[in-house]
């Protein structure tokens, strides 16, 4: 095994310490410097203006709104979820009654 320098192993240790704390400091530097933009002046005047859109719907909005017509009935023939008020099966056309829960 060989001996390792006072200089060689100031210098390996540098380098793990900069592996190691580097991305932390980077990221908490982006951190900082997207806040800076979200409290931009300019942002402030846009919305005081009304010119910032509303934000669209997120996706588990939309879910329940496609979700919200299912009563947890099942197509006898193939087990496939049927909407409230169907009367046949969206998938193999089959007669689904509309007392059967």
């Amino acid at each position: 095994m060989s001996a390792v320098g006072t200089g060689e192993l100031l210098f390996r240790l540098a380098v793990a310490a900069l592996a190691l704390a580097g991305p932390t400091v980077l990221y908490l530097g982006l951190w900082r410097f997207l806040e800076w933009l979200r409290d931009d002046a300019l942002i402030d005047r846009l919305a005081a203006r009304g010119a910032v859109e509303k934000p669209r719907p997120a996706a588990a909005d939309v879910l329940a709104s496609a979700t919200a017509g299912v009563d947890g009935r099942r197509c006898p023939a193939c087990g496939t979820t049927v909407i409230v008020g169907a009367t046949r099966c969206g998938n193999c056309q089959a007669e689904v009654g509309a007392d059967e829960a």
